[in-house]
């Protein structure tokens, strides 16, 4: 006999959508990061970018400066130099005055003329261009600036030999040198740069140790300070380490930005997520339990279907003995001569015999396939016709029983399977109070359904008791069979209803409520 493979566990439809978010929702994050890595890498590349732009200007400035400065200075020099030589020629003929200087200084468009002699005395004109005569003997050969003043100087030793100068000190107005070097000086170029859009600050920094905590050349701090938040960048120049502060806040807003879109369709991504799941849990979870009830149907019409077929078995193989049974005690009862204790053991035999064929019959009834012969019935009058049967009997067990039915209310049934239901329920009622009680008979219309509902007080039977209540071969009577509830579940539904047991253990009711559909027009709606 071949051996079937064991069946693979299928993973839950919602888990398996949970599962699929989840997976979406790693990309996303996964995506999150690339694209804020990408932001960085962005930011950096534009930090460096711009930093080697104004490492260029500077360095182009600084360049041009010097170039400028190195010009000028040469001019200047050339000038004064040759200045200082004709006035040392002129001093070597004749001796030079104050007023000659002066009238000199004016005609050759210099500030002023100072001459010092060996003897240590001291000619200028104009007298006053110079607060101070410094020493020829410390005197360089090159340019020098008095910035208060705004004018430009040199001393020169004298040259010729025959004279009795020792230096000759000439001046030039030097404004516009001044100004020129002003605006080209390294201070000025980086504050004009550190004005330009996108620049919080330049600055030049001496070179520190590696171990002073600073940030090395060539690499991207993000700061948050003074201006906001800041990208600082440091090159290295020929001047020093040349620090540029950048503007981040674009980047950081479309960080930002990025942060909360990210949020923003996490969010979504898993309430979307989550409510798919609950709908297909809720699909597979109603799916599981229609999967479930057709099992319990099916197991219940196997079960119906072999009970049948042993009820069969039963009711040919033991009614036939019963009757056996049956006709010879009859026959003992009649021909014999019997006295009195014989005749009750007889009597009593033959109630043992109609009992287990009653049995039987109902086995029979339980387990044959409901097919109701549907008519036309006031099933008003019907319940009626019940309870006018079962009063003497619920006034013999000293029971109250109450009704209110609606009038004329007409469906289309099996009049005796619907007599019978009715009849099950009232004797089960009845029953259960043998010794006294209230039975409350509610028969009304709701829409479309006819509601009968039987409501027996003094309910005291125990939860587990309850929760079995209905099922087949389920009893609290010393005699029974179980099936009464059984049966009456299976008329009501083969007439397309229900039947519902409502326990009340607080009030002590039991409430058997039969839901049966009206499918056909009362007389109120014919007339």
């Amino acid at each position: 006999m071949a051996i079937e493979p064991e069946s693979k566990k299928t993973l839950p439809l919602w888990i398996a959508n949970l599962f699929f978010f989840s997976l979406l929702m790693v990309l996303v994050l996964v995506y999150f990061f690339w694209q804020a890595h990408g932001i960085d890498r962005s930011m950096q590349h534009n930090a460096m970018g711009r930093t080697r732009l104004v490492t260029g200007i500077v360095e182009e400035n600084l360049r041009i400066s010097d170039l400028a400065s190195r010009a000028v200075e040469e001019m200047t020099y050339t000038l004064l130099n040759d200045k200082a030589h004709f006035i040392d020629y002129l001093d070597s003929v004749e001796p030079l005055h104050q007023a000659e200087l002066t009238a000199l200084a004016r005609q050759s468009s210099l500030v002023g003329i100072t001459l010092v002699r060996l003897s240590g005395t001291v000619v200028a004109g104009p007298p006053d261009w110079m607060s101070e005569t410094p020493d020829c003997e410390s005197a360089p050969l090159h340019i020098q600036y008095n910035n208060d003043k705004g004018y430009a100087y040199m001393m020169h030793p004298a040259p010729s030999e025959e004279g009795d100068l020792d230096c000759v000190i000439v001046g030039l107005a030097a404004e516009k040198i001044l100004a020129v070097q002003k605006k080209t000086d390294l201070d000025v170029i980086l504050e004009t740069l550190s004005g330009l859009p996108g620049f919080h600050y330049i600055r030049l920094e001496k070179q520190h140790n590696s171990g002073d905590g600073t940030v090395a050349a060539g690499t991207i701090a993000l700061r948050k300070d003074q201006y906001g938040y800041t990208a600082e960048a440091r090159t290295l120049t020929s001047r020093g380490m040349l620090v540029v502060g950048l503007d981040a806040s674009p980047f950081i807003q479309r960080r930002s930005e990025l942060r909360h879109q990210f949020i923003v369709f996490s969010a979504l991504l898993c309430t979307t997520g989550f409510f798919f799941s609950w709908l297909l849990y809720q699909y597979q979870k109603k799916n599981l339990a229609a999967i479930r009830s057709v099992e319990q149907m099916m197991a219940r019409e196997h079960e119906a279907a072999t009970l049948g077929r042993a009820t069969a078995t039963i009711a040919h193989e033991v009614r036939n003995p019963l009757n056996a049974i049956n006709m010879g005690l009859q026959r003992l009862s009649i021909e014999s001569e019997l006295n009195p204790e014989q005749e009750q053991l007889i009597v009593a035999m033959r109630e043992a015999v109609d009992r287990t064929s009653g049995i039987i019959s109902g086995l029979q009834k339980f387990t044959t396939r409901l097919q109701p012969a549907k008519e036309r019935l006031d099933f008003t009058a019907l319940v009626q016709r019940q309870l006018t049967l079962y009063q003497p009997l619920c006034q013999e067990h000293a029971i109250e029983m109450e009704s209110a039915l609606d009038e004329n209310i007409i469906l289309s049934g099996d009049r005796d399977m619907l007599a019978e239901l009715v009849e099950n329920i009232l004797k089960n009622g009845i029953e259960a109070q043998l010794h006294g009680g209230r039975i409350e008979v509610v028969l009304c219309r709701e829409q479309k359904h006819c509601i009968l509902k039987i409501l027996n007080h003094g309910f005291l039977l125990s939860p587990a008791d309850t929760e079995r209540m209905g099922d087949p071969y389920f009893t609290t009577k010393t005699r029974g069979t179980g099936l009464g509830l059984a049966l009456c579940r299976r008329i009501a539904e083969a007439h397309g209803g229900s039947l519902g047991i409502v326990p009340e253990r607080k009030r002590q009711i039991l409430t058997i409520k039969i839901n049966i559909p009206l499918d056909v027009p009362t007389k109120d709606e014919q007339s």
